[in-house]
């Protein structure tokens, strides 16, 4: 029986196509295997090149986030230099009397009221009252602290109009409620001016 298979394939027209098929499913047994073993191997090969170049970028990248941190930095440190919190309170004050009495005005009345505070959202204004919604999703770690400060002076027109002027070039984080301008007493060429300003502050909320 196998001697007449080995004479048959032998005498075959077509024993080269049998070869070629048996030497194929071999060598694909073979080397597939190898092949695949080869592409894992080159695929991790890619990984750790992609590994290596983050790596090697790292110290310029480093020194790109260590500038722009100092550039935020400083940025803060403006910003924090305009703040009126509970420690800048007495020197608004002086600063107040001193501007008016150097526009030639005279300080009928300072008040300087309690300070509040309601949480900082992001995206925030001074100006706007959050929802109840908003409060609850873009809360950040710092709370608005506001003060409302009322002044009450007299003065010329020109006397009037430079401390405003110097109101106005002041850095600090305010905002203008009310500006109150009225003549003075009858007869007087005097002008009586109420002013009421909101100044502003972040700061971290009281634990406890």
């Amino acid at each position: 029986m196998v001697e007449t298979l080995a004479e048959n394939f032998c005498t075959s027209r077509h024993r080269w196509l049998i070869v070629t098929g048996l030497t194929l499913g071999i060598a694909l047994a073979t080397v597939l295997p190898q092949v695949d073993e080869y592409l894992a191997i080159r695929s991790e090969r890619a990984d750790l090149d992609e590994h290596l170049l983050q790596a090697s970028e790292a110290p310029s990248l480093l020194a790109g986030y260590e500038a722009a941190a100092t550039a935020k930095e400083a940025q803060l440190a403006v910003l924090r230099a305009r703040e009126v919190d509970e420690s800048h309170v007495a020197e608004l004050r002086s600063w107040l009397v001193s501007a008016a009495r150097e526009s030639g005005c005279r300080v009928r009345r300072i008040d300087l009221g309690s300070a509040t505070a309601r949480p900082w959202q992001t995206d925030d204004s001074p100006l706007k009252t959050p929802t109840e919604t908003s409060k609850k999703k873009n809360r950040t770690p710092f709370d608005l602290q506001s003060r409302t400060v009322t002044l009450s002076i007299t003065g010329s027109n020109d006397e009037v109009r430079t401390l405003l002027k110097k109101i106005d070039a002041d850095r600090r984080l305010k905002h203008a409620r009310l500006v109150d301008l009225r003549p003075g007493n009858r007869g007087s060429r005097q002008l009586q001016l109420d002013l009421s300003l909101r100044y502003f502050a972040l700061v971290r909320p009281k634990v406890g």
